[in-house]
């Protein structure tokens, strides 16, 4: 049985990219309408120090991006490191160019957007290629070499690793980024999405970045830190102390509407979950002032418990939204297009889960197009090696292809079973059940799926307890078993329109296999 794609919780936790892309975002940019508050700001003699002796790209690429975290572009070095990184645009990278144009507010001559545009489910493989990671990475190792204090860089170096799968490497260079820059947006953000990542029961990630957002002196004044604080907060069931304060920066009319953007959307969460249908809109709408990704997805995420807030994501021109997009067509059952944002999405942030179970359970489920189902799992498994909830997923695809070998295989490669939660056990001991009866042992896949039943209403799970009864039943029409009659009545009992889309084209199709069962 599939594990499936959770629609139901979302928090406004930051997006995480490069910081060419960051900056190319505007998201590292002043905040303030007018500079009435003092940012925290650190020295930038070193950078210019180095451009000025070595006169080459890689120094003046460092100047800028030392600069842009430091507020400091107006500094005549900083001007004349990005004039010229343009002057010889023929020898920089694509990401040194985009900081110049930053810089000198030129428009940037590459659409960040265009590698995204060439994604396809035909290419999409082609897209997650590990080894040019792993080029990256040696590249920033020989970067670090030359610049050992520079926080950007073990920041970059962090993310690289948790697109490869590599958590230990990944917490250690993001430790030492923090060390280096405890107080920059940047590092922050990109620190605050990692560490919620990797949070499990056997860590104190959580309550480590909460306290290092709640510490920051930025934390009073950054609407960006703010609402990461937010969502943290959220996340640990708490009430953050500094709502009212991110309340009060949104009505100063000194931050920009695009800066408070994800705070109004925390806020707009907070008042959803735990406030009034009220308050939680006039956030929302102040957060469609001039959204960016992120907040556009929350609002599609919410829209779902509050129908007030439907809204069409593709109507914002913003970049990089392809989360928001991938729900919105699959709510307006534009499956198809569904899938192509998810790939997008997926190559957009490699190191994270949800779009995989999203495409997967897509394309599996609604689609019925398994080869693209594992296509995405087998990406997943990349940035989330040996994870338990992947490899069921592509067993289940493959049993249901009728690859019951195939998925015995996959299945074997699950260890310590017991560690892992109610629901992902109960989907592999379905799994199994399956995988048997597509096997011809009907007698052991009919007791593992009994199995996976009875553990569905001890732990009082509804929904999980109708998908396994379902894909039981689909079992038992296709062997025509003498159990078909029964299973049909407690069928019969389970809705026609869930909140679960998958559970609604499961009982259509085990409804319709009955009935051709019946004809025969």
């Amino acid at each position: 049985m599939e594990n499936l794609f959770e629609h139901k919780d979302r928090r406004v936790i930051p997006n995480w990219r490069s910081f060419c892309k960051t900056t190319a975002l505007g998201e590292l940019n002043s905040f303030q309408v007018n500079n009435q508050f003092p940012i925290v700001e650190t020295n930038i003699n070193d950078y210019v120090f180095d451009w000025k002796l070595n006169n080459d790209i890689v120094h003046a690429a460092d100047l800028l991006s030392a600069a842009i975290i430091n507020n400091k572009r107006e500094e005549g070095e900083v001007k004349k490191a990005a004039n010229f990184i343009l002057e010889n645009k023929h020898k920089a990278t694509l990401s040194q160019v985009s900081l110049a144009c930053q810089i000198l507010n030129k428009p940037i001559e590459k659409n960040i957007t265009e590698r995204f545009d060439e994604i396809t489910l035909d290419n999409f493989s082609t897209f997650n290629n590990p080894e040019p990671i792993r080029i990256k990475v040696r590249e920033i190792k020989k970067l670090l070499l030359v610049y050992p204090y520079n926080p950007i860089l073990y920041t970059e170096l962090s993310r690289l690793y948790s697109i490869l799968g590599q958590e230990y490497h990944s917490i250690k260079a993001m430790k030492t980024a923090i060390h280096l820059a405890p107080n920059n947006r940047f590092v922050l953000r990109s620190a605050t999405r990692l560490f919620t990542h990797y949070n499990n029961d056997n860590n104190d990630y959580l309550n480590y970045i909460h306290n290092l957002l709640k510490k920051s002196p930025l934390i009073l004044i950054d609407p960006w830190l703010i609402s990461a604080e937010i969502s943290i907060s959220t996340m640990k069931n708490k009430t953050s102390k500094f709502i009212k304060n991110g309340i009060s920066l949104i009505k100063s009319q000194n931050i920009h509407p695009f800066h408070f953007t994800e705070l109004a959307s925390s806020l707009g969460t907070v008042e959803l979950l735990f406030g009034g249908a009220r308050k939680s809109r006039d956030f929302f709408n102040q957060s469609l002032i001039q959204p960016n990704d992120n907040s556009l997805a929350q609002i599609e995420w919410a829209s779902r418990l509050d129908k007030q807030l439907d809204i069409d994501p593709s109507n914002f021109d913003v970049k990089m939204n392809y989360e928001a997009l991938a729900l919105d067509n699959y709510h307006n059952e534009e499956y198809t297009l569904a899938l192509d944002n998810a790939a997008k999405w997926f190559v957009d942030m490699p190191f994270s889960k949800r779009p995989i179970m999203f495409g997967s359970n897509l394309a599996s489920t609604i689609l019925k197009d398994h080869k693209k189902s594992i296509s995405f799992l087998e990406a997943g498994l990349l940035s989330h090696p040996n994870d338990p909830q992947l490899i069921n997923n592509i067993a289940y695809s493959l049993a249901l292809e009728n690859n019951p070998d195939e998925a015995f295989e996959q299945l074997k490669k699950i260890r310590n079973e017991n560690e892992f939660d109610d629901v992902t056990q109960i989907c592999i001991t379905a799994t199994r059940g399956l995988s048997f009866f597509r096997s011809g042992f009907e007698d052991i896949g009919r007791q593992l799926y009994l199995e996976a039943i009875e553990r569905t209403k001890q732990i009082n799970d509804q929904e999980l307890n109708w998908l396994a009864i379902l894909n039981y039943t689909r079992e038992e029409l296709l062997v025509g078993s003498e159990y078909i009659t029964p299973l049909m009545d407690i069928v019969s009992k389970i809705p026609d329109k869930t909140k679960d889309i998958e559970i609604n084209i499961l009982k259509e199709d085990v409804v319709k296999m009955h009935e051709e069962y019946k004809t025969k």
